[in-house]
């Protein structure tokens, strides 16, 4: 366990993962988010609380959420001694305190939840900006698609028409925009209840060349099973994002390795009707109840759409 842990937080002192992200706007008008300034009382708190869920995690064996931790780790503390024996006794800690009291252990979505609430305080990973959009998205969004999902079949817009789809980009190596995106994403099911079987939501990676599949697989299935990971060729993830007026590129840092880059991207959640319309755009961080209210309008609106695919 501690050889582990060790080896752990070696890998994390080592360097940081190049995984910035920071969405462009469609439209012109923008506000850049001030950058968060690092607090170094907040920091420690919030490692401790990563330490802990990483060590109940390790007890249930949930790979992926410790694989979450990690990542959380290595993109947004600061590579210091102190917060790294701050995480391994925290670690420590939880994984005792789960392995001794045998509680039924989290599921694998609340587990991530709460990691990324916890990484709330923690400072922007590199490159990262975040730009809030202050009106809709500009006329011309073309709802049209052909993607790879994450059981590798080719599908397009049309298998899904008879439901609403909510669609949007993002890669999995973001380290705050994309899954808060996911958590609201979640959310917006639930608040749907038997509502969200008409809805369809998916995440298209604009990152293929490090999202592959079974990566795309377990990070959706964080957040909720039925969010449908989907990627494909570059050139098929270019003219998707171009139709849905989708911007991204790389940035990478000078002397960095060929896969340690960040994307920036453009953020926010698309509404697709069931005949594949584009409805609206949902800017990000528009509160998730007003998303979940717009789109179950929406269907009652449309009382005869199917609920099966």
């Amino acid at each position: 366990m501690r050889q582990f842990l060790l080896l752990f937080f070696f890998v994390v002192l080592a360097g940081t993962v190049g995984a910035g992200d920071r969405p462009i706007s469609t439209i012109s008008s923008v506000s850049p988010i001030a950058p968060k300034v690092a607090d170094p009382a907040a920091i420690a708190a919030a490692v401790q609380e990563l330490g802990g869920i990483n060590g109940v995690a390790l007890a249930c064996g949930q790979k992926e959420v410790v694989a979450r931790a990690k990542t959380l780790m290595i993109m947004r503390v600061p590579k210091t001694r102190e917060y790294g024996e701050i995480f391994e006794k925290a670690t420590n800690d939880g994984f005792l305190s789960q392995s001794v009291s045998r509680q039924p252990c989290p599921k694998r979505a609340t587990a991530v939840a709460q990691l990324e609430t916890a990484a709330r305080p923690l400072p922007a990973a590199p490159s990262h900006q975040a730009i809030t959009e202050t009106a809709a998205p500009a006329v011309g969004v073309n709802p049209r698609y052909l993607l790879q999902d994450t059981n590798g079949r080719a599908f397009m817009d049309s298998d899904y028409h008879g439901r609403f789809q909510l669609i949007t980009f993002g890669y999995t190596f973001c380290p705050d925009i994309c899954p808060t995106t996911l958590i609201e994403m979640a959310e917006v099911l639930k608040l749907l209840g038997a509502d969200a079987a008409r809805l369809q939501p998916i995440f298209v990676s604009v990152d293929p060349e490090r999202d592959t599949l079974d990566v795309l697989r377990i990070y959706t299935g964080f957040f909720d099973n039925r969010i449908l990971g989907a990627t494909a060729s570059p050139e098929l993830v270019r003219r998707t994002a171009d139709n849905f007026k989708v911007r991204y590129e790389k940035v990478s840092e000078p002397g960095a390795a060929p896969l340690q880059y960040s994307v920036d991207h453009s953020a926010g959640m698309y509404l697709l009707g069931p005949r594949g319309e584009f409805i609206t755009k949902f800017g990000y961080a528009t509160p998730v109840a007003d998303v979940a209210a717009r789109i179950r309008a929406h269907i009652s609106q449309a009382p005869n759409a199917p609920a099966g695919n």
